[in-house]
């Protein structure tokens, strides 16, 4: 496959991640979308923010890109990452509780800091020191609560994500970190805590029993309620220099319970949304990066409950122009700038401005989606090229993006309901129209209808009239142009 690849010019495939996470180098060639200014800039400031957008937008590579830039070490802040929930899922069944959240927030912030300190010298570590006895006993009993009590298991399970963004956020020397060695950075990270702390118990917090215990030390060693543990934490956080902590809150819906219940990742984050006070707490920044349908469905169901109108909110729209150049540069990133675009690696005559523009429509403009797509794409054709490779043409890109519509449908377990919405011939259709293609009762053909649009492949978009003295019916249309794309050209 490198052979093909190379065959059009590129040193690397431009297009074997869509995941932010595992490409570090995305700096390089990462588009400057506008909404990126903005959430760097409320970031920087007290308070709370809300980005929201589709799936594959770029929320969770907005996060990284200002997390990477904010979290420099001493005089900036103190980079949070909530993106892993699965400590919560014992007390889903009920709302949950701002002790849960803050105890995990400061088992998060202790974290961070501690993983910070491995990266240091023994000399800096030193010079770094609590400067008074009641900063070292504040300290101690932070440590001890949120970091040493917690179970070996609850630790590992959340440290990759910050481990991660120390790795590639900060330049550090130490070995551990360089070669990445994560057995040996926890070790370290360990031995750093109980220096600081000590432990009185190996408790764990997705057993509820277990943290109503460690809820109950935290309480007798003085962290009497979940918005004064979030001020200590924030105290902690400047006895080292840090400015504030800044927790951004990621992949709420990305769980094994939330990943298809907009109502279960809804729930999720509104004890956090809710609570105005949280917001106000000062030295902490909390950033939202929310699907879309998550934050409708918070304005149609929560009420006033959010208060959106005091919450700032930011929404990403890519525009052609955007993906565009981000096709571009990572074209050229990968090329080291033989390849420009799209037309640099099709036969002449093809007309690859319409089939971008194609491309873009199939893919939603998630950026996440056309890279897949392109990835798609290029490797059917190298595969099909191997012997003789060769520039790609207008039959290549269409055969492309219709395996790519065919394959993502299947990956969802919904190929065989497009096709059967492709025999009705049309992309709107009343519930009548389904009645009688699959020769069944109104039940039963509405009953399809609804699995059609709670898996979004068709919305509903208003209603027709009968002819007659009936009232109107509802209509849906194809919203996924997946489907849309098998419906017109009949895969």
């Amino acid at each position: 496959m490198s052979v093909g690849y190379e065959a059009l010019g590129f040193t690397a495939n431009p297009f074997n991640s869509n995941t932010a996470e595992r490409e570090p180098e995305i700096a390089a060639y990462a588009v400057h979308p506008p909404y990126l200014d903005r959430t760097e800039q409320a970031s920087r400031t007290q308070g709370v923010f809300f980005l929201e957008g589709a799936r594959g937008s770029g929320k969770s590579a907005t996060r990284l890109t200002v997390a990477k830039k904010l979290f420099t070490g001493r005089g900036g802040p103190l980079v949070v990452p909530l993106t892993s929930f699965n400590v919560f899922k014992p007390y889903i069944k009920n709302p949950l509780s701002l002790d849960l959240f803050a105890t995990q927030i400061a088992f998060l912030v202790s974290e961070t800091l501690l993983a910070w300190l491995s990266t240091l010298s023994d000399i800096e570590k030193i010079q770094i020191q609590p400067p008074s006895a009641a900063d070292k006993n504040l300290v101690s009993k932070f440590i001890s609560n949120f970091y040493l009590n917690r179970s070996e298991s609850s630790r590992v399970e959340s440290a990759s994500e910050t481990y991660e963004l120390i790795g590639t956020a900060l330049k550090t020397q130490a070995g551990i970190w360089v070669e990445k060695r994560w057995d040996s950075v926890t070790t370290s990270i360990v031995n750093i805590a109980s220096m600081l702390g000590k432990k009185y118990a190996d408790l764990d917090i997705g057993d509820p029993s277990s943290f109503a215990e460690m809820v109950k030390k935290q309480k007798g060693d003085g962290f009497h309620d979940p918005i004064y543990t979030l001020k200590k934490a924030v105290e902690v956080a400047r006895i080292y220099g840090f400015t504030g902590v800044l927790v951004q809150i990621d992949k709420v819906d990305e769980t094994e319970w939330t990943g298809s219940d907009l109502s279960a990742a809804a729930s999720l984050i509104s004890p956090l949304l809710t609570n105005i006070n949280l917001h106000e707490i000062e030295g902490v920044t909390w950033t939202f990066f929310v699907w879309d349908e998550v934050s409708n469905w918070i304005r149609g169901n929560l009420g006033q409950s959010v208060r959106f109108d005091k919450i700032p909110v930011g929404e990403i729209i890519w525009e052609v122009g955007y993906l565009l150049d981000l096709v571009s540069r990572r074209m050229s990133f990968f090329s080291g700038d033989k390849v420009k675009g799209l037309q640099d690696i099709c036969e002449p005559g093809t007309d690859t401005s319409a089939k971008m523009q194609e491309l873009i429509q199939l893919t939603r403009r998630s950026p996440r989606q056309l890279i897949s797509a392109l990835d798609h794409i290029l490797s059917a054709h190298i595969q099909r090229n191997l012997s003789t490779p060769k520039l790609l043409d207008s039959t290549a890109l269409d055969g492309g993006m219709d395996s790519f519509a065919l394959k993502g449908l299947k990956d969802i377990g919904m190929l065989d309901e497009a096709r059967t919405i492709s025999k009705l011939g049309t992309t709107s259709f009343v519930t009548k129209d389904v009645q009688d293609l699959l020769r069944q009762g109104t039940q039963t053909a509405r009953g399809r209808i609804d699995r059609w649009v709670n898996n979004r492949l068709v919305v509903e978009d208003g209603t027709r009239p009968t002819g007659g003295a009936g009232r109107p019916v509802d209509q849906f249309s194809v919203s996924d142009p997946r489907v849309m794309r098998i419906v017109q050209r009949g895969l």
